[in-house]
């Protein structure tokens, strides 16, 4: 049996005490609260949520959780909120009468209950500071925001009954419940009202005010019930509710008014409501929905994702024949129906879509090394790219009083060309696949072709470091990348040691500017084989506890805990790498080509075979720009 916990009013003295003896008589079973409460006395609150949150109960969010009742809702192990429900969390506060000495000790309590609510708001992760600018603002949250936040765990269909909590708020600010100062009977102590404020500051007035939001908000969700597969309907919704002198006519005419954006001609119009009506959202929503199948996390879904996470493929292609106005299409069986749907421009685009962020996933989830040392950047076309390097300005002179600038040139000579090159694979969607409604095997092949064009950057970049039996490329001055006349190849050493990194960073610091001048780079990246990785963490974390006692350890200097440590499989175990970052000089640049942005898929249907063929395409390209932030040690 599950206990059904129900606050649907102010939070007031006795709550907990009832709560307490309900879970005391069933203490073995599943817990579960429905919320749509302005908040009240938080003493209740605080007794409530610790007596709640061992029993880790689910926690539905009908309409609105405010105050104390949002604290409530944080003893759930799992809190599902309507759709158009609020959260609202503030300061807690008092009406209080008494002399300066009362006010300032008061003020000194409010903070140390502030400091209680924190530890029930701590659930969502965000940092101290940062809650208690949210309480101090009063922040007011819908599902969505409350989602993003950690508030809530999931968002759900919304309740009818979720919208008529703003009239628990007719007289909310005048209602000194948040906190229920102690009575103490003393001269001039704080004294607290007994009853709610709205019921004793003229009842009938309150009725009525009460009454009259409630027949509002009916009109409005009545209007808004018709249009549950429209965000931007559903936004207005809660938006709405949430200020009371919204009126139901001016809703309406901000409804007709986004119905009027998104109009479509009538031989594309989908009379199912549950599938979102503008075939932009239709076709976005269906797109998340499919690559959140395949396993990939998307940011920030299309809302429309709750109306077609239940379809399936063959459904999803009905949709859209059923939305290009060519219903007789549906009559024929499933062959019928995947000839038609790809006659379509909404199943294409679909397809086309989920692949295209199920490819991108893939390339970011494979494990990418260069990214932290490399400069990043894009190229609008194929020709060669120029690039004057940092330091190639000319070094600054005196200018006496009244004497002439001399002129200074930037170098071109150390200019570094270089070209974005294009990488790409076909692959085949099979006719049979999308009759058996079965897309499991090419969406995880997508997501392999992400992780490909992900090391193929990756080998394009560490190659480099093996060209010329290790020394690297030749730069633009005809020498080798690693060259004790670039003064960047360190002497031999035996092992990953202090002695060793310590002679890399003199070579790093002693660096000179083509144009002139000190450069004085700082170490930040430690670039290691596999066979070194271990030696290099022990050093490290031996550098840490160094720095953390404050001790200057000889063998083992703290300035090691600052280094990045990065382990790369393609590199040789005959040497590592001390660099400087990106931001000091230019060692490595990489290139996208702009317009792809990164790896792209696009399609093209077969003739020859009832196959659609995906084309996948990555276009990039880099160069060692500069020597000066990157030293060689050779490992003996």
């Amino acid at each position: 049996m599950t206990i059904t916990l129900t606050f649907y009013d102010e939070i007031r003295t006795g709550d907990a005490e009832r709560v307490l003896g309900k879970l005391s008589a069933y203490p073995g079973e599943p817990v579960e609260m429905r919320i749509n409460s302005p908040g009240g006395d938080l003493h209740e609150g605080l007794a409530l949520f610790n007596a709640l949150k061992p029993r880790k109960p689910t926690v539905y969010i009908d309409g609105v959780a405010a105050s104390c009742a949002s604290l409530i809702a944080m003893a759930g192990a799992k809190i599902i909120a309507a759709e158009n429900a609020l959260i609202m969390i503030h300061d807690p506060w008092t009406s209080l009468s008494g002399n300066a000495g009362d006010f300032r000790k008061n003020a000194e309590l409010l903070d140390k209950h502030r400091d209680a609510s924190l530890v029930a708001y701590a659930r969502t992760g965000i940092t101290r500071d940062r809650l208690t600018e949210m309480l101090a603002a009063e922040t007011w949250l819908n599902a969505e925001e409350a989602l993003a936040l950690g508030f809530v765990d999931e968002i759900a269909e919304p309740l009818r009954y979720a919208a008529h909590s703003p009239a628990c708020f007719a007289g909310y600010r005048n209602t000194p419940k948040e906190l229920t100062m102690p009575d103490d009977n003393t001269q001039g102590a704080p004294v607290a009202p007994s009853t709610p404020s709205h019921k004793a500051q003229g009842a009938d007035v309150q009725a009525t005010t009460i009454d009259a939001l409630r027949q509002r908000n009916e009109a409005i969700m009545v209007m808004g019930e018709s249009f549950k597969g429209n965000p931007g309907v559903q936004d207005l919704l809660i938006k709405a509710l949430a200020d009371p002198a919204y009126t139901a006519e001016r809703f309406g005419q901000r409804v007709l008014m986004l119905l009027g954006q998104d109009a479509e001609p009538l031989a594309n119009y989908r009379g199912d409501s549950a599938v979102p009506a503008s075939g932009d959202d239709f076709i976005a929503a269906a797109s998340d929905c499919l690559a959140i199948r395949a396993g990939v996390r998307i940011e920030k879904p299309h809302p429309g994702v709750r109306d077609v996470r239940g379809m399936g493929m063959q459904e999803i292609m009905r949709a859209c024949v059923s939305r290009s106005g060519s219903s007789r299409d549906l009559a024929g069986g499933q062959r019928s129906l995947v000839k038609a749907a790809l006659t379509t421009s909404d199943f294409p685009s679909i397809l086309e879509n989920s692949l295209s962020k199920i490819l991108r996933a893939g390339y970011e989830e494979e494990p990418s090394t260069f990214e932290a040392w490399t400069r990043f950047v894009t190229v609008p076309d194929f020709k060669p790219q120029s690039r004057p390097i940092l330091g190639s300005a000319p070094e600054l002179l005196q200018v006496l009083e009244g004497a002439e600038y001399t002129y200074g040139s930037l170098d071109e000579d150390k200019a570094v060309p270089y070209q974005a090159r294009k990488f790409g694979r076909l692959v085949q969607l099979t006719w049979e696949a999308l009759v058996n409604d079965d897309l499991a095997a090419f969406t995880r092949m997508t997501q392999a072709l992400g992780q490909a064009a992900s090391r193929s950057e990756a080998d394009f970049i560490y190659d480099t470091f093996g060209e010329n039996s290790g020394s690297g490329p030749e730069m633009q001055d005809g020498t080798t990348l690693f060259h004790a006349s670039h003064g960047n190849l360190a002497a031999s050493a035996a092992a990953v040691d202090a002695d060793a990194l310590g002679a890399a960073r003199i070579l790093l610091r002693r660096q000179t500017a083509i144009g002139g001048g000190a450069m004085n780079l700082p170490p930040r990246f430690l670039l290691v084989a596999p066979e070194h990785e271990q030696d290099a963490e022990t050093l490290l974390a031996a550098a840490a506890r160094s720095l953390s006692q404050g001790s200057d350890n000889a063998l083992v200097p703290a300035w090691l805990a600052k280094l990045e440590l990065v382990v790369e499989a393609r590199l040789a175990d005959s040497a590592i790498y001390l660099l400087t970052g990106p931001g000091s000089v230019d060692t490595f640049e990489r290139a996208w080509l702009e317009e792809d942005n990164g790896p792209v898929i696009s399609e093209k249907d077969g003739f020859e075979t009832d196959n659609k063929t995906y084309k996948v395409r990555h276009v990039f390209g880099g160069r060692w720009l500069d020597w000066r932030g990157a030293v060689k040690v050779p490992i003996a």
